[in-house]
């Protein structure tokens, strides 16, 4: 088994980097040939991926859509608590399964991991 560990960085809408990071992970977490662990952390303007009732009329993709595919599969979601503070956002208003984590919860997930994705 592999313990992946995406870490995202960029805003869900100004680029595509979110949107292929979830796209990464949800290939992952589908594939059958081997078992993998993933976690998810977003950072910087990526923590308002998790933000609920986002309204995307324009775009083919919706963020919160793929996130809340992810946490349906028990993959857990963490957001930087220093980030999401410096944006003010709370946990109130995230989509339910997101949890403002810390950077000591990184650490650790950092340690135990197998592999780690920054994007």
């Amino acid at each position: 088994m592999q313990n992946i560990l995406i870490v995202a960085h960029e805003s869900p809408y100004g680029s595509e980097k979110l949107f292929n990071a979830l796209r990464i992970a949800i290939a992952l977490k589908e594939q059958e040939t081997e078992v993998i662990n993933l976690k998810l952390f977003l950072m910087s303007d990526a923590v308002y991926g998790a933000v609920k009732n986002q309204v995307t009329p324009d775009l083919s993709y919706n963020i919160q859509q793929m996130l809340d595919i992810l946490i349906a599969q028990s993959i857990p979601v963490s957001l930087c608590k220093t980030c999401t503070d410096g944006r003010g956002i709370s946990q109130e208003m995230l989509i339910e399964g997101a949890n403002i984590g810390t950077l000591g919860e990184l650490t650790q997930w950092t340690l135990d991991a197998t592999k780690v994705m920054h994007i």
